[in-house]
């Protein structure tokens, strides 16, 4: 008896060690926030709050009310609402355990376990800007992550067999936020027919279930954003909004459809490179190569969306067998959009449009060299390396088989 106390009391420390680092982080990252008395100012998560009382009041969700506006559609709505009658205190302490829970369970899945994952999701929450500012502001960056890992990614599992089919996640992620849709793309192109077709379908029923219980808001996000009204396109230019329709706004005074065209291309090269990746047997690296090109491929992607480092630097550093060239061009990405040093650059007011050369290059390199890795893991996999690679992993899928 005494020994399993022993036991969960070592867990117990081990798992707030980074709850509490969470606690902290939020009590410090976004200016208005106090830790001492321990007030954050997650912005988003005060806007959860407010349209989770409009879904039950039956007010209108897009009405920001001088606030923040809320971006999402109907069925992500739904989801705001258990938060509606708590206190913001308590909301605000509740979402940064799940954040920090869904964390530890991507890592988890990626291989660690016990004092290792404690610390390493310590410190992605102390380390990590994409990690820390999706803290700060209430962002929920890090479950759209966990989602597409938990329901791709191979590795440890905390049940034997799945409770439901692979692609559910992914396809509620993308009901819920769009870019998620990438990875169940490279599913279904990767042969993983069933998975793509099942995060379709679910999809679809999540997006369903918002227009029966939402009717007007489903139809009004929708239509917007077939004009293409993001609801944030003021923000394209922005130095935090590291897409690829960023950088040509920047660079070109305008948010036009050379950028859009040029955005299509990016993911279209990054669903390819996934494809040909997971073809030569790296599946974990061509899931994070997806959940990349999301990313720079999406209008607006900000600097906290990009939490999807965290399992691209773990990735890169336990992929020993790939050449050196694309690991350590790739960890050195992943330690830039950690560090994220564009965020230092003047921002707003379309400040960023009078940018001087080297701060152009400060806050787009990081694109760039998103879009190189693409291309990069893309020639590695059809290179000598790759082609070597499908010869070993052939013979072992038709032993297997």
């Amino acid at each position: 008896m005494g020994r399993q106390l022993r036991t969960w009391a070592v867990r117990i420390a081990l798992a707030l060690v980074p709850v509490l680092a969470a606690l902290y982080v939020a009590g410090v990252q976004i200016p208005g926030s106090t830790l001492w008395p321990w007030a954050p100012n997650m912005m988003d998560l005060g806007v959860y709050q407010r349209v989770g009382r409009l879904v039950l009041t039956g007010g209108d969700i897009f009405d920001a009310q001088g606030q923040l506006p809320w971006i999402y559609p109907g069925f992500a709505a739904l989801l705001t609402v258990p938060f509606a009658g708590i206190p913001f205190l308590v909301a605000c302490v509740l979402w940064l355990v799940l954040c920090t829970a869904a964390l530890a369970a991507v890592l988890y899945r990626l291989g660690f376990s016990g004092w290792r994952l404690s610390l390493a999701t310590t410190a992605a929450i102390l380390l990590v800007q994409p990690v820390r500012d999706t803290l700060g502001f209430g962002q929920l960056a890090i479950f759209l992550v966990a989602a597409a890992v938990l329901d791709s990614m191979p590795g440890p599992r905390l049940f034997r067999r799945r409770l439901l089919p692979e692609g559910w996640l992914v396809g509620l992620a993308a009901a819920i936020k769009l870019t998620p849709a990438v990875v169940a793309a490279y599913n279904f192109f990767a042969g993983r027919r069933k998975a793509g077709l099942v995060a379709f379908a679910s999809f679809l029923t999540a997006t369903a279930i918002g227009f029966l219980l939402l009717p007007t808001a489903s139809l009004e996000y929708w239509l917007k954003l077939a004009s293409g009204d993001s609801g944030l396109n003021s923000g394209i230019p922005f130095a935090s909004n590291q897409s690829v329709m960023g950088l040509w706004n920047r660079l070109t005074g305008e948010p036009s459809r050379g950028g859009l065209v040029l955005s299509v291309l990016v993911v279209l090269l990054g669903i390819f490179a996934a494809v040909v990746m997971h073809k030569v047997g790296e599946v974990p690296l061509a899931i994070c190569l997806a959940g990349l090109t999301s990313l720079l491929g999406s209008p607006i992607s900000w600097s906290h969306h990009y939490v999807w480092v965290v399992p691209l630097a773990v990735v890169l550093w336990q992929a020993r067998e790939l050449p050196g060239y694309l690991r350590w061009f790739g960890l050195g990405y992943a330690v830039w959009v950690a560090v994220a040093p564009f965020m230092w650059l003047p921002s707003g007011d379309l400040v960023e449009l009078t940018y001087a050369p080297w701060q152009q290059v400060v806050d787009n390199i990081g694109i760039v060299a998103g879009v190189l890795l693409l291309a990069g893991a893309a020639a590695t996999a059809l290179g000598p390396w790759g082609r070597a690679r499908r010869g070993a992993v052939a013979p072992a899928r038709e032993a297997v088989a």
